[in-house]
């Protein structure tokens, strides 16, 4: 289906939180060109326009009364009237029953009115999240605008072909900080449809067969099962949260998601890992792919989307080490990892883990086997026996292998110091491994 987008046509995709027409069915036609939330401040709906949806909540209405304003669901009515608005979305209408006598009395009002003036209004909850209301409308008013509408007219596919590939290009230079200045970056996302004058934080997640399994190199590695899992994420993410998303490689979906006043970086790590258990399964569907996901630290301005980035890719990669798969972690989760990344940061991690495993690197043979000997000795709390099942190795066979780190070191392994220095030096090799596997333009 092609052509502009009708008041009837959202109430499907408003569904899943509980929506309900209550007045204006006559309008059910109207065009729908765009979705709008209510401002906290007067005017309430300063930048809408002609046939957009306003987004509201009898909250949002009751605080700027409680500030003064001389404001009401009336009010509103009006407003959106004079604005020769679609419709509007309210949340707190429902249910009717709950509502307070007085408020229940203008409710009705509001409603007679709308019949009259064919004024769609659309009831929600009170707790329904309005910024994903928004989010899903505007998702299909966006699809069914790219999306062409016959075989016959190919210019349309070709343009939505090339709002696709600027999206893409925009979003790449984004993440790499290659651009000429912030005001032109603002601009150019702007002409895109996205606010880079609000808040933004970057997400990361990655399939994570790939990174415990090395499964590009498997030939059980699917890349086209992954990437259409990919894609469906990507999706949601736009539908629900009003991303900015990129695939890279078949595996691997990075997003850049605003934040909001009704938004903490907690809040939007739940909605994250909602999203990602919705379109990828739970832990107990044997078909659900691992992944691991990490969110970088708020960015407010373009120039800090690129650390964001850097921020998130880390936190997925080391946080399926620190908490294990289905997580998404953030930098604060990451214990002395995070440490360690600021070491790397300042150049200052490489010549510490060189000095310290330098007597294990230099032997080629042996050495990678007796730091991973040693990481997993450490991990068992020095209990041999637990270090050797952990590594599926008769005890003896350890013991062996400790031997021979000690000679090499020329350390004893049971003093303190000796630990905790090879314990950061084997997380800081991790650490910098990580960077060392990273395209060029990532780094």
């Amino acid at each position: 289906m092609s052509g502009p987008v009708t008041v009837r046509e959202t109430l499907p995709q408003l569904t899943a939180w509980g929506a309900q027409l209550v007045a204006g069915e006559n309008g059910l036609d109207r065009t729908v060109s765009w979705a709008s939330l209510m401002r906290a401040q007067l005017p309430a709906f300063q930048d809408l326009r002609r046939g957009e949806l306003a987004v509201l909540s009898l909250a949002s209405v009751q605080a700027l009364q409680d500030r003064g304003a001389p404001i009401s669901l009336l009010t509103v009515l009006d407003q959106l009237v004079t604005l020769d608005a679609a419709g509007a979305i309210i949340a707190g209408l429902t249910p009717a029953n709950a509502l307070p006598r007085p408020l229940a009395s203008m409710a009705r009002e509001l409603r007679a009115r709308a019949d009259q003036l064919a004024l769609p209004i659309i009831a929600l909850p009170q707790q329904a999240p309005l910024a994903d209301v928004r989010a899903a409308i505007l998702a299909l008013v966006a699809e069914r605008r790219d999306r062409p509408t016959s075989p016959l007219e190919p210019v349309d596919a070709y343009a939505a072909q090339m709002r696709a590939s600027l999206r893409s290009e925009a979003l790449e230079a984004l993440l790499a900080g290659a651009y000429v200045g912030e005001a032109q970056m603002r601009m150019r996302a702007s002409h895109l449809g996205y606010d880079l004058n609000q808040p933004h934080i970057v997400l990361w997640v990655q399939l994570h067969a790939a990174i415990a399994h090395n499964a590009k190199h498997d030939a059980r590695y699917d890349g086209a099962h992954y990437l259409a899992r990919s894609r469906a994420l990507a999706e949601a993410l736009q539908v629900a949260l009003g991303a900015w998303t990129q695939l890279r490689e078949p595996d691997q979906v990075i997003a850049l998601l605003p934040l909001g006043p009704d938004r903490s970086p907690q809040d939007l790590a739940e909605r994250v890992a909602t999203q990602i258990t919705r379109t990828l399964g739970d832990a107990q569907d044997r078909r659900t792919p691992e992944w691991a996901a990490g969110l970088g630290e708020p960015a407010s301005a373009p120039a800090q989307v690129r650390r964001s980035a850097q921020e998130a890719q880390d936190a997925a990669q080391l946080g399926a080490m620190v908490l294990g798969t289905r997580h998404i972690a953030r930098p604060a989760d990451l214990g002395v990892y995070r440490l360690l990344l600021t070491l790397r940061e300042h150049n200052e991690l490489a010549p510490f883990t060189q000095r310290a495993l330098e007597p294990l690197l230099r032997d080629q043979r042996h050495g990678d086997t007796l730091i991973e000997t040693l990481e997993a000795f450490f991990a068992c709390n020095g209990n041999s026996t637990r270090a050797a099942e952990k590594l599926h190795l008769h005890r003896n066979s350890l013991l062996y292998r400790l031997n021979q780190a000690r000679d090499l070191l020329g350390q004893d392994l049971d003093d303190p110091e000796t630990r905790l220095t090879l314990q950061l030096a084997i997380k800081g090799r991790r650490v910098l491994r990580l960077k060392e596997e990273r395209p060029a333009y990532e780094q």
